[in-house]
């Protein structure tokens, strides 16, 4: 529900940009120059001059440079936790229009690496802001056995870590994913006995599998406990919001003095 909220919030401030600044330009234009010089603002008027700089900047920052984000779930542990703050920059997949997403200047997938933490338009419903890790891009072929991804028939290598903070009965591993930047190092956390996420996509499509042409493949780190693209398909290049690079808080530990280790970090 506050993911929808933020939604529907950024839209109108979005929208209040164009409407504010036609209500002072047509002021400006036409009932300025009648007004008595120490005559009030219309209520209209004096509120138009305070939202719109506001509405302007916010637009500005959220569209074109950086976005906060708060982490709902630990579908992406070890990377991210529940409650961790994090900023999401906006020109790494390309700069976009406000709302439509459309990019503006780059062409389609330019800027997505796989290794990459997208932060994305939920396919099921585009309200809803989701993250994870760009696992596929065009073109790849993905299959995943065994807990295991092999891109383009080579197997992705995995290096043991140890335990996980929670729940304690899962493991933490180094996954070595090839990026078209080289190879991206990060934590996966999986469940040994769990084989539940261990199968084809929600499109009943089956592993292995090409990535379509404009689409991507998304996996949580947090391999065993994640709703993601092997449940709901692929993410659309359009549906691509922003790449996260920063944790900057955790609510936890403002709130419980806890979870306070990986705040001020990079992610990769």
């Amino acid at each position: 529900m506050f993911s929808q909220f933020t939604h529907y919030l950024a839209i109108a401030i979005v929208i209040s940009v164009p409407i504010t600044g036609i209500i002072l330009l047509v002021d400006r234009l036409y009932f300025k120059k009648n007004r008595e010089k120490d005559a009030k603002l219309p209520v209209v008027v004096d509120w138009a001059a305070f939202l719109f700089p506001v509405v302007l900047v916010l637009t500005v920052l959220r569209s074109f440079i950086a976005e906060p984000f708060i982490i709902p779930s630990g579908s992406m542990q070890p990377t991210l936790y529940a409650g961790d703050m994090i900023v999401a920059n906006r020109w790494s997949f390309g700069l976009r229009y406000p709302i439509t997403n459309k990019r503006i200047f780059s062409e389609e997938g330019e800027g997505v690496n796989r290794g990459d933490i997208a932060v994305f338009k939920y396919p099921v419903d585009p309200r809803i802001n989701y993250i994870k890790r760009i696992v596929g891009i065009p073109g790849d072929v993905v299959d995943y056995k065994n807990k295991v991804l092999t891109i383009n028939g080579e197997p992705v290598k995995y290096e043991y870590v140890g335990s996980a903070l929670e729940p304690t009965s899962e493991i933490i591993y180094t996954e070595f994913l090839p990026s078209q930047d080289g190879i991206v190092e990060h934590g996966i956390q999986v469940a040994p006995y769990n084989t539940t996420a261990d199968h084809g996509m929600g499109l009943k499509q089956q592993f292995p599998f090409k990535v379509p042409e404009g689409q991507y493949l998304a996996f949580g780190d947090n391999r065993d406990n994640s709703a993601d693209s092997r449940f709901w398909g692929f993410v659309a290049d359009d549906q691509l919001v922003g790449k996260a690079n920063f944790i900057w808080m955790n609510y936890k530990c403002v709130t419980q003095l806890k979870d306070c280790d990986h705040i001020f970090t990079i992610l990769k």
